[in-house]
């Protein structure tokens, strides 16, 4: 102050009567000046504001931006007054069908007039009421949500603080059939600092199934934090599937960087495909954890930990949506894996169609396939659902529980590649024996085909007939061919070869006796085990019918041969049985035993021994192969080949002559 004195003092100029009158000019402009802005805005209103502020934000969002009512202005001397907008609108994507992007009841805002003046929207705080936000995805997967111009993404508006009152989004996906309509608000926590809180909630349906959800999260403005996370919880029910996330944003709201725990539940994870795209087969309810979170392209699931049906399910998942198909690696395995749970999977489960503790759709399957009769299940591959998507899923199931302990362990590798699926191997395990196959299902033609490949060995013929009158072991090879999109489709149009060997086995004496039909013996036959010697078969199936070439059990005493073919088209034997002994018996009528009926309900005659009933209907599964091929292609290290090679040569031996 003193320095201003003695340069007024010193100055001439400031000693002047110039100086004077230069000072009550200014003085007299300024005071003009603002007498003429209160004037304006006295006879003119705030109002004048709304053509600049349409013509700036139009600018920023790159749509045209309307206020249809006149604008409120409470000023301030900080220059940021407070600006009342009621009845605003932004124009939509004309594809929409929807006039309107955003409409707004009412918005009050905190509005720098210097920043405006410059080119800037700059909004302290605001305050909406009664938004509603368009959002639109159309078949082709366009969207409506890209705002501004890619050259002017400085010009979006600058928003310090946001409160939502009575909001909506309203989301439409045609491509995925999904709409819904979520309503907004912003909440004041009871917490120290006061934070605000935003609440979602909202109902639509996702492919004709209602959903439904809510939610909590930080303040809305957090999402243009570019340091701090934006925290959420989401609890989502669409059908019959529900979601439950509690994670994290990443700054900005940045989805690339989501992470946090999910809690999946429903009745069948086919139903997850309509939320993430990857399909699943079939399944019982299933309720599963899992650490979920997003690596740039890729959404990882770690530390999977559940139950599917009655079998525990662990492992982890990788889908990687930035290839030109999107890609799904999974290592899944279950300690214990129900067997009614594998059924399921291929639409067969060996449950009571009438036990009400089983799924709805688990009974519906088996009520389908004893109402018609059939064991082939006929529920279709969806090659819509895998057109669009490639992986590889690596499972094994180490004990499974629930199979009569005939069917020990599950293990395969899932490969799928542009609409052909393949499992190499599939491997099962049973006491003692086991089968490795190859199954691929090629869907990329008109026609869908399906081949399967495999050898067994060492099975025990009794895991499959529960009996004390038939036992011993089974191997052989499979290969079959055909077309179809179901296994029962591809079982009737079906072409290949069935082989198999039985060894180390016995056979009832009064079975023997039965299947002669030597009455006499049968009558005072004992119930000793007659071992057998060895046992071949050869099925050649041509478009789904499997002609019997070759079927023989020999015992010391006997040789059972059998003809005839498996209808695979209708699921129904045809075959003839008989015994013939080393020497003629008194009492026997030396006739045939007729096999036929369906294979799920086979007709013998004669009907004496009720478990005849169940070797017929495994029959499909014993897979007997000629002994000339066989010797020469089946290695079976439990097995004595040198009977079965003195039948082959006693055989010979008869042709020659």
């Amino acid at each position: 102050m003193r320095r201003l004195v003695r340069l007024v003092h010193t100055c001439p100029l400031f000693g002047s009567v110039m100086f004077v009158r230069i000072l009550i000019g200014l003085v007299a402009f300024v005071v003009v000046a603002c007498l003429a802005v209160v004037l304006v805005i006295q006879l003119a209103g705030w109002d004048w504001l709304r053509g600049p502020v349409e013509t700036r934000v139009s600018r920023a969002l790159d749509r045209q931006v309307t206020i249809n009512e006149p604008l409120e202005v409470r000023w301030r001397w900080d220059f940021v007054p407070r600006v009342r907008f009621d009845n605003v609108t932004v124009s939509n994507e004309d594809w929409t069908g929807d006039e309107h992007f955003i409409t707004l009841e009412r918005a009050v805002a905190d509005v720098a007039v210097l920043d405006l003046l410059r080119g800037r929207v700059n909004l302290r705080e605001a305050w909406i009421r009664g938004m509603e936000l368009r959002l639109s995805v159309d078949e082709e997967g366009r969207n409506n949500w890209g705002l501004g111009r890619e050259d002017g993404q400085d010009r979006m508006p600058i928003v310090g603080a946001l409160h939502l009152v009575e909001s909506q989004v309203i989301y439409r996906n045609a491509a995925r059939e999904v709409s819904f309509t979520a309503n907004l608000d912003s909440v004041v926590a009871e917490d120290d600092e006061g934070a605000d809180r935003t609440s979602i909630s909202g109902e639509g349906e996702i492919r004709g199934n209602p959903l439904r959800f809510t939610g909590e999260g930080d303040g809305v403005m957090r999402l243009r934090d570019p340091d701090q996370s934006f925290a959420f919880r989401v609890d989502i029910e669409g059908g019959e599937t529900r979601f439950i996330f509690d994670g994290r944003l990443g700054p900005r709201g940045s989805f690339r960087e989501i992470a946090g725990a999910l809690v999946l539940r429903g009745q069948n994870l086919r139903d997850i495909y309509e939320f993430t795209g990857i399909p699943t087969p079939d399944t019982p309810p299933y309720d599963l954890t899992l650490d979920l979170a997003r690596v740039d392209d890729v959404w990882q699931a770690r530390n999977i930990e559940g139950v599917v049906g009655d079998s525990d399910l662990s492992g982890q998942l990788d889908y990687d949506t930035a290839r030109d198909r999107p890609f799904v690696d999974a290592e899944l395995s279950s300690n214990s894996l129900d067997f009614n749970d594998i059924g399921m999977l291929i639409g067969a489960p060996a449950i009571d169609p009438d036990d009400m503790s089983e799924s709805e759709l688990e009974r519906a399957q088996a009520r389908a396939l004893r109402e018609e009769g059939r064991i082939f299940p006929r529920a279709p591959l969806d090659v819509e659902r895998i057109s669009g998507v490639d992986g590889r899923l690596v499972f094994e199931g180490r004990e499974v529980t629930g199979a009569g302990q005939a069917l020990t362990e599950v293990s395969t590798v899932i490969t799928l590649d542009d609409r052909v699926l393949l499992f190499d191997p599939l491997e099962f395990g049973f006491r003692g024996g086991r089968l490795v196959s190859r199954v691929e299902v090629n869907a990329r033609g008109e026609e869908t085909i399906t081949s399967a490949d495999g050898t067994f060995s060492a099975i025990r013929l009794e895991d499959f007939i529960p009996n004390d009158r038939i036992e011993g072991t089974f191997s052989g090879e499979i290969s079959l061919v055909g077309m179809g999109d179901n296994i029962r489709r591809a079982m009737a149009t079906s072409n290949g070869r069935i082989r198999a060997l039985l060894d180390e086995g016995g056979i009832s004496r009064r079975t023997l006796e039965l299947i002669g039909l030597d009455l006499l013996n049968y009558i005072f036959a004992s119930d000793e085990t007659v071992t057998t010697s060895c046992g071949v078969a050869d099925i050649v199936v041509t478009d789904g019918i499997g002609e019997a070439e070759t079927l023989l059990i020999a015992t010391p005493d006997s040789q059972i041969h059998g003809e005839g073919r498996f209808d695979f088209r209708r699921e129904r034997f045809d075959l003839r049985v008989q015994a013939r002994d080393t020497s003629p018996n008194i009492g026997s009528l030396g006739g045939p035993i007729n096999i036929g009926g369906t294979f799920r309900d086979p007709d013998i005659s004669p009907d004496d021994e009720t478990y005849l009933r169940g070797a017929a209907s495994v029959a499909l599964g014993i897979l007997l192969t000629p002994l000339a091929s066989l010797l020469g292609t089946v290695q079976i290290d439990t097995v004595d080949g040198g009977v079965c090679e003195r039948l082959l040569h006693q055989a010979d031996a008869a042709e020659g002559e």
